[in-house]
């Protein structure tokens, strides 16, 4: 019998765009008008890029509506 072994993939805490869609499982346009432009999810502008907190996200998943 063979043994698998799981990894486990650990998610950053600051999210691009794309990569914050992709934790909340959905496409990157839902990602925007469902959650940035309703103001669950801020947008958190560095001097690189902008990025999402992956903390705002879980919330705004638990919370919704």
């Amino acid at each position: 019998m063979e043994q698998t072994v799981q990894t486990v993939t650990e998610w950053p805490r600051w999210l691009t765009l794309k990569d914050g869609a992709r934790y909340a499982g959905c496409a990157v346009n839902t990602f925007r008008k469902h959650l940035i432009a309703t103001g669950k999810v801020k947008a958190h502008i560095t001097s690189y890029r902008t990025v999402y907190d992956r903390d705002e996200i879980d919330q705004a998943i638990e919370n919704w509506n």
